[in-house]
């Protein structure tokens, strides 16, 4: 009977082939080079995005915030790292595809910015032993890992959270309008589910797959409190049928 899926594998191949459409699952950005004009428009809509969550920390924690250190956990190919660069002293971009960290870290050459970390990641975040952040931020990352190692990821990253930091994180919780939801318990669930999709859809049989896995919200808020958080602040989103929440929370003191 074969194993089930590697979400980290096939991060792997998305990276190596398709780098811009594994971070933002659009049309546009399907071909694995882009037009001045498409990176320029997927990076602007990151800028949108970064400032957007950050008037929303001021709204939701007021406006005493430290802009020192702050952490991109799935970092991709920089879409949030580099605005996060432009309003906190140092950034640190984790990802788990060196493809990725490749591409982020050319940008940011091209770009002229320096106050970037560019960092592999591990489910034991040892590339960020002994740190602690003032900020952290994970926006359609978790969906791509299952539940039970990205709990415990969590768990791990709030470690790194500083008293009195705040981290925006995002979940999907919920598919309320599923293509084919057969074939999502087939890929995730099944040993040998993926290659029989994959095969029925005309598709070479190791074809990656994009993981879209709901998280428990019981089990978020509890991972939070235990942590040190004393409120939650929710925003929910809506990504095509699959129901997702942006949850703010600041540690205390």
């Amino acid at each position: 009977m074969g194993m089930l899926p590697d979400s980290n594998a096939d991060w792997q191949k998305i990276a190596q082939n398709r780098p811009y459409y594994g971070v933002l699952s659009e049309a546009a950005y399907q071909d694995s080079a882009l037009s001045d004009e498409q990176r320029a428009a997927f990076f602007e809509s990151g800028q949108r995005y970064v400032n957007m969550v950050l008037d929303q920390c001021t709204r939701f924690f007021g406006p005493d915030w430290r802009a020192g250190k702050a952490l991109d956990f799935g970092c991709g190919v920089g879409r949030l790292a580099l605005p996060l660069s432009r309003r906190f002293t140092e950034v640190t971009g984790l990802d788990v595809a060196p493809a990725m960290l490749s591409e982020a870290r050319f940008l940011a050459e091209q770009a002229g910015v320096t106050n970037i970390r560019w960092r592999l990641g591990d489910d034991a975040l040892t590339a960020i032993a002994q740190e602690h952040f003032d900020f952290m931020l994970s926006f359609i990352v978790f969906q791509h890992i299952p539940e039970v190692r990205g709990q415990a990821i969590l768990k791990r990253l709030l470690q790194h959270l500083a008293p009195g930091g705040m981290g925006v994180f995002h979940f999907k919780y919920a598919q309320v309008s599923p293509r084919h939801p057969a074939a999502t318990f087939l890929s995730h669930r099944i040993p040998g589910g993926r290659m029989l999709i994959n095969a029925l859809r005309g598709k070479p049989l190791q074809e990656p797959h994009m993981q879209m896995n709901a998280y428990n919200l019981n089990r978020l808020v509890q991972a939070f409190q235990a942590a040190g958080a004393r409120e939650i602040h929710t925003r929910l989103e809506d990504h095509g049928g699959h129901w997702g929440v942006e949850m703010y929370i600041r540690r205390g003191y």
